[in-house]
């Protein structure tokens, strides 16, 4: 996978992958590839006392994002920034990780293939969370002067991979669909055909993402000079604290897990900000050049806390 992001970040300093090439693949990425991914594990695999057993880790990510807000307020007000707008889109970043498209790759290149379907799904309810309030309160701190409207919101709250959760679980309530979803003799050939499609699709999710990580880093490689009492609350807060918080909390006992779902919720935990981030910013007028350059910083450091924060998952 470190392969992936060295070829993706070569191939955009060279000048293969642009920006605007850069922006169709991620569309293609998250309106597409993760939909068909989480469909797919949906039909294959959801059950509602599974969703129920994913209630747990759902809640422990919005207390980590409520958390990360306050403490965001609480250090731009003992130490202002250079202006409010810089202080609240930091605190945003602080707020929300990338919470599906790194560790849903990751989790999936580091499991066994028949534990794929239920990978997905803990990745997926941890991230319900990060996706609600990155479209609410994360588009309300990211912007400038002229915001999204109320109808704006709405349709960003309802994005593709929202809608392909709901309707992966409304799938499994139609008989038959789970027999074609798992490609059974005798089930429903069209619909064998389509899961047999979505399968051939999210297997290219993790080099795929691994490509467009690499090609956003080199994109913002141009950003330099980021003040630190940005880099040092953000580094320290969403890609230490976090993670190690929510550590310690499985590992005392606290929070009674599954093995497979501690290492979603310690991937989602350990995951660096939101790359929507600096696409939010830009599109509303806020602090993007900020933004994109603490996103070049974090995702940098996250390719050597990532892994370490992995290992611990995996080893509960």
């Amino acid at each position: 996978m470190g392969l992936l992001v060295l070829l993706g970040f070569f191939m955009a300093r060279k000048g293969w992958l642009s920006s605007d090439t850069l922006s169709d693949l991620t569309r293609i990425l998250i309106d597409v590839v993760i939909p068909c991914t989480f469909i797919l594990a949906m039909a294959r695999s959801f059950t509602f006392e599974f969703f129920r057993q994913g209630f747990v880790p759902a809640l422990v990510a919005a207390g980590w994002i409520v958390a990360s807000w306050g403490l965001g307020a609480l250090w731009f007000r003992l130490f202002p920034g250079d202006s409010v707008n810089r202080d609240r889109s930091v605190t945003a970043m602080m707020m929300i990780s990338n919470s599906i498209y790194l560790p849903l790759p990751v989790i999936l290149a580091v499991v066994p293939e028949p534990m794929h379907d239920t990978a997905t799904m803990y990745i997926s309810i941890v991230a319900l969370p990060s996706i609600l309030i990155m479209w609410t309160a994360g588009v309300a701190l990211l912007s400038g002067s002229a915001g999204p409207s109320p109808g704006e919101r709405l349709k960003m709250v309802f994005n593709a991979p929202i809608l392909s959760v709901v309707a992966g679980i409304l799938l499994t309530l139609i008989p038959g669909v789970r027999e074609a979803a798992l490609s059974e003799p005798g089930s429903f050939f069209p619909a064998k055909m389509l899961f047999s499609g979505m399968g051939y699709l999210s297997r290219i999710l993790s080099p795929l993402a691994m490509l467009i990580l690499g090609g956003l880093i080199a994109s913002g490689a141009g950003n330099r000079r980021v003040p630190l009492k940005y880099v040092v609350p953000l580094i320290g807060v969403r890609l230490l604290l976090i993670p190690a918080v929510v550590y310690g909390l499985i590992r005392s006992g606290l929070l009674e897990l599954p093995s497979l779902a501690s290492t979603a919720l310690i991937l989602v935990a350990a995951a660096p900000p939101a790359t929507n981030h600096a696409l939010i910013a830009r599109r509303y007028h806020g602090e993007w050049a900020l933004v994109s350059a603490l996103q070049l910083i974090t995702h940098v450091v996250a390719l050597a806390t990532l892994p370490l924060w992995l290992s611990v998952g995996l080893g509960l």
